[in-house]
């Protein structure tokens, strides 16, 4: 009987290290973004024990960190070590942190080597902003793959290991073309990203005020997201996003640069992709592809056969004949009102929006979700929050712990937005 309450207490204070684990992983251990969580989430989220099974994504670094919060928490008394997980995980990142900025340090050194002897002749396309790089990065890959040997970062790698592990993985001297995406959360991570793989030309896809809070100000972003102008040559190819803006003030900052700016097409493209938003960056690709003497036989039919990937949006069938339009990799707010876009011109008697609302937004925060929340109420007959904080920007709202309770049929269309758990999901399908 002792044993088996022991391995019971193993497995509940397991169970709690992976909670908090997969909150520092989904942070990707970085003391400002897990700062960010502790300040405008609700901290029970991390500190209090959860019925719920949080499962980080197994890595090297999960187990290692599995087994040093382990360690630390049975050289304590059981209650206080099953009280004090959040603080021996936090413990156990903040060890661990020297030895991984070392190891990350040594593989960008080897990209660093390996991207000097490719081919003098790959062209490298740097892409970022705050929305639209993943989608503008997979669309461009896959209509200059019509004629040149691309090589691309993958998913959302878009950070400087991201990005470095994609050179000594995937990246060879065959390749033509070199597709990276560029992400930051602070000033200089972008210039980092271009300081090693070196663009030949750029890509602005927008701004708004995601990640606002880790950055500290608009300015603070803006400067962020310039660093790629920035490391252009002269009458280097600059692509910027014409319908906004923040990007063409911007742009007039690099007078010596060939700037050519996209905007919505006149006439929609055939696409396999949904989501009028989309024909923005499909506009990014087809210019880009006409500068790289791609010709319209070659560009036509990749629009219409563009692979899924991470951040589209996904149409399927739920439960009882029901309609689930999935965005639940991330969300920013520009994305959100496209997403509610869209729905809008869908034919559907009932329609629901779920969401956990969006992340890292700082001063900000308010006004984008009270923007969404008067685009949203006129369209859908019930919203939905995972978060009881969120009531504050979605009056309406109701708080839903249990997907079961949604009444479903053929005329019913759900729209998820924003992080949701995989099981969650599952319960709709």
């Amino acid at each position: 009987m002792i044993h088996f309450l022991e391995i019971i207490y193993f497995l509940l204070l397991l169970k709690e290290i992976l909670k908090c684990l997969y909150f520092w992983q989904i942070k990707e251990y970085r003391f400002d973004r897990f700062k960010d969580l502790l300040k405008t989430q609700p901290k029970q989220i991390y500190f209090l024990p959860s019925h719920h099974l949080f499962r980080p994504r197994l890595t090297l670094k999960i187990i290692l960190l599995t087994y040093i919060s382990l360690y630390f928490s049975l050289l304590l008394h059981p209650v206080l070590a099953y009280l004090l997980v959040p603080i021996t995980v936090s413990l156990a990142v903040i060890l661990l942190k020297p030895l991984s900025d070392l190891i990350i340090d040594f593989i960008v050194f080897l990209a660093r080597i390996k991207i000097k002897f490719m081919s003098k002749s790959l062209v490298v396309i740097g892409i970022t902003g705050s929305f639209g790089k993943t989608s503008t990065k997979e669309i461009i890959s896959h209509i200059l793959s019509a004629k040149y040997f691309v090589c691309k970062t993958p998913a959302t790698k878009n950070t400087l290991i991201g990005v470095a592990l994609t050179i000594l993985k995937s990246l060879k001297k065959s390749h033509q073309i070199f597709v990276v995406e560029m992400g930051a959360y602070k000033i200089g991570e972008i210039r980092s990203i271009c300081n090693l793989v070196k663009p030949d030309i750029g890509i602005l896809t927008g701004l708004t005020s995601q990640h606002l809070s880790l950055f500290g100000s608009f300015e603070k972003l803006i400067m962020a997201k310039s660093e790629l102008l920035q490391s252009l040559s002269p009458k280097s190819l600059a692509l910027i996003n014409g319908e906004d803006h923040q990007v063409d003030q911007l742009a007039t900052k690099f007078p010596l640069l060939k700037q050519i700016k996209y905007s919505y097409p006149k006439t929609k493209y055939q696409t396999n992709l949904i989501g009028d938003y989309q024909q923005l960056n499909l506009q990014a690709g087809v210019l880009l592809a006409q500068q790289l003497k791609l010709t319209q036989a070659q560009i036509k039919p990749r629009l219409k056969s563009i692979p899924a990937f991470k951040t589209m949006l996904v149409k399927t069938q739920g439960k009882n004949k029901s309609t689930i339009i999935n965005n639940t990799y991330n969300a920013n707010p520009e994305g959100f009102k496209a997403a509610i876009a869209y729905v809008k011109t869908l034919p559907f008697r009932k329609k629901i929006l779920i969401t956990s609302g969006i992340i890292e937004l700082g001063s900000d925060t308010k006004k984008h979700h009270q923007d969404i929340y008067r685009l949203a109420k006129p369209i859908f007959s019930q919203i939905y929050v995972t978060k009881p904080h969120l009531i504050e920007f979605f009056p309406t709202a109701k708080i839903i712990t249990d997907p079961k309770t949604i009444v479903l049929d053929s005329k019913t269309l759900v729209l998820l937005i924003s992080r949701l758990p995989e099981k969650f999901i599952c319960q709709l399908c």
